[in-house]
């Protein structure tokens, strides 16, 4: 019998059977604790990530940027996304809803409102990617109003097409001890609700962003190899005059070499200035465009594959609930079970923690500013600590010539501690995925 498919009565449908979505029956106490320790770690690494992100982006004014800006958003996304996580752990836990009518339409509606935003950020930011990298004069057409703007129809609109979810997940109570959060369509005789309600929201929800995506990104990465094409045969020319010297040419602008980094690949700036004069080899323009694209390019690939494992396996499942709905009451062959979904839905959890990742830890920019910003703390408490301890042997030296005189006076007013003025932040921070501003152009 299928834990996770229950028999009940509907006052629209008669009987039929309800989809159990984050309940699961019978005895799986192992399995249970399991899901809620990956729920519970993947919950405190996202919150502590983004908010991670979002607090040095907001709290530092040089790291303000458009495409920075657009991270900000994300990283909410991301957040109200995981926030919805103890309920499900509680629940897996529980086994029966326990959370009452209110959590169970707030719980997929915000899920389905953030995920939607998330998507929808991702491909936005893969738009001004393409712009800054493969389009001529390699500029982002993003300004703060703009970002602002864009993020907030993107809200509007999620907020908008999900808004029937919330009249539909109901709490159903399938026997006296069994309590479910499921989805109930409604009842028409013209029109099928739950196709023309599931088909548009993942081919706009889930598979348009995850194309777009895939497009620019796709286009960026031709536009390196275009140039890989353009550069490799002068460059192999002038090697094969200097006798031997093709190898590491060919290999730096070889389709594995874009993605694959090896061991002395950086060019100092000597080396790029010995080949200006060389027939054939690339400009010294050229030279810092294509290894700045190079490098670039594997943080754009991490991002594809993270979109599409991580939120591929939750759009599949959703089509095949609709396929399991759409069986007749008779046939109980089903595809899932509610473990499948609640492992994609813990699946695109992990990309609230991908995400920070690769345009966080893994840009230059933000490890660059991680690091004079600690730089910084640290001095400053150093200093803090030599003033303390300069001023307090001060004041014992004091208080011992006064001994010594006969004449010690207790002090009537407290020094007042130093103060520090505040220094603007040096971090000269451009976009996230973009390179280092020390070498831009």
């Amino acid at each position: 019998m299928n834990s996770s498919y229950l028999w009940g009565e509907d006052d629209e449908w008669g009987p039929r059977y309800y989809f159990t979505y984050y309940n699961q029956f019978g005895n799986r106490k192992a399995a249970s604790t399991f899901e809620v320790v990956v729920l519970a770690v993947s919950f405190v690494l996202a919150v502590a990530s983004n908010l991670g992100i979002a607090g040095c982006i907001l709290g530092y004014k040089e790291m303000r940027t458009p495409t920075n800006l657009c991270l900000v958003n994300l990283a909410v996304a991301d957040l109200l996304f995981s926030f919805g996580v103890p309920a499900v752990a509680y629940t897996r836990l529980s086994q029966t809803w326990c959370l009452g009518e209110t959590i169970c339409k707030l719980l997929p509606y915000s899920q389905f409102v953030c995920g939607f935003v998330l998507l929808w950020t991702l491909t936005f930011i893969s738009m001004d990617r393409h712009r800054c990298l493969a389009i001529a004069p390699y500029r982002s057409a993003l300004t703060r109003p703009k970002v602002l703007a864009a993020s907030l129809v993107v809200w509007i609109v999620a907020a908008f097409i999900f808004l029937p979810v919330i009249f539909w997940f109901k709490r159903k109570n399938i026997a006296s001890d069994l309590t479910i959060c499921t989805l109930v369509f409604p009842r028409s005789e013209v029109l099928n609700v739950s196709l023309c309600f599931t088909v548009p929201i993942i081919v706009l929800a889930c598979l348009l962003p995850m194309v777009l995506l895939v497009y620019h990104y796709q286009r960026i990465f031709q536009k390196i190899l275009d140039s890989r094409s353009r550069w490799a045969v002068p460059c192999i020319t002038q090697g094969l005059e200097n006798g031997g010297a093709t190898g590491r040419r060919d290999s730096e602008l070889s389709v594995v070499g874009t993605l694959l980094p090896w061991p002395g690949r950086k060019l100092s700036s000597a080396s790029v200035t010995g080949r200006l004069g060389r027939a054939g080899s690339l400009s010294q323009h050229e030279e810092i465009r294509l290894h700045k694209h190079l490098r670039v390019v594997r943080i754009l690939l991490l991002n594809v594959l993270a979109v599409l494992i991580m939120w591929l396996p939750i759009t599949t499942v959703m089509l095949l609930i609709y396929v399991d709905g759409r069986r007749p009451v008779e046939d109980t062959d089903f595809f899932l079970r509610s473990h499948h979904f609640v492992w994609t839905l813990i699946v695109a959890q992990f990309n609230t923690i991908a995400n920070p990742l690769l345009y966080g830890v893994f840009s230059e920019n933000f490890r660059v500013c991680f690091a004079k910003l600690w730089r910084r703390r640290l001095d400053s408490n150093t200093r803090t600590v030599q003033q303390r301890r300069g001023s307090k042997r001060n004041s014992k030296t004091l208080e011992a010539f006064q001994i010594r005189l006969g004449s010690v006076r207790t002090p009537n007013s407290s020094r007042n501690p130093p103060k520090h003025s505040k220094k603007s932040s040096s971090c000269s921070i451009g976009s996230i995925v973009e390179v280092p501003t020390s070498e831009k152009l």
